[in-house]
């Protein structure tokens, strides 16, 4: 939430129990001192619930997790580098956007990100596929590669 709400303008708008927290808080009131709290008149589990999730990282694996097994049984609607297939209401399939750690290969492995041998005047160095191109440069790239593997 603090990503996309650096004021606390919205969160204070949309959960006024929030609204006298300090803004350090205001995003993660379980991280508040309990003086802090009390003096905003938060109390965790009754004005405001307790957090769900306390180890957002370990959830998060699981999740990843969840969705690459997910997709190892459904190999037939995986591309040959990863991305997603569907089928258009014409009857075509055409691959789709997908994020990155969930790409997998034909085997079920995750595809790890290419990286092409690139000379310099101090030697080889590893770099990788698509950096360096500036972001129109990158999607019209990514645009490139979907249309020659949906061919």
């Amino acid at each position: 939430a603090a990503s996309q709400d650096a004021s606390g303008e919205y969160t204070k708008k949309w959960c006024p129990e929030l609204s006298k927290l300090p803004k350090a808080v205001l995003h993660k009131p379980w991280e508040a001192p309990t003086q802090v709290l009390q003096a905003a008149g938060v109390v965790l589990g009754e004005s405001y619930p307790i957090r769900i999730i306390s180890d957002l990282k370990a959830e998060r694996s699981k999740s990843v997790e969840a969705v690459l097994k997910m997709r190892k049984a459904n190999q037939e609607s995986n591309s040959d580098r990863g991305y997603d297939m569907i089928t258009l209401p014409d009857g075509k399939r055409t691959v789709v956007f997908t994020k990155k750690e969930f790409r997998i290969d034909p085997q079920g492995n995750v595809i790890k990100e290419a990286t092409q041998s690139k000379k310099s005047s101090s030697g080889i160095s590893k770099v990788k596929v698509g950096k360096g191109r500036g972001r129109k440069g990158k999607k019209a790239l990514q645009k490139k590669l979907l249309r020659q593997e949906a061919a």
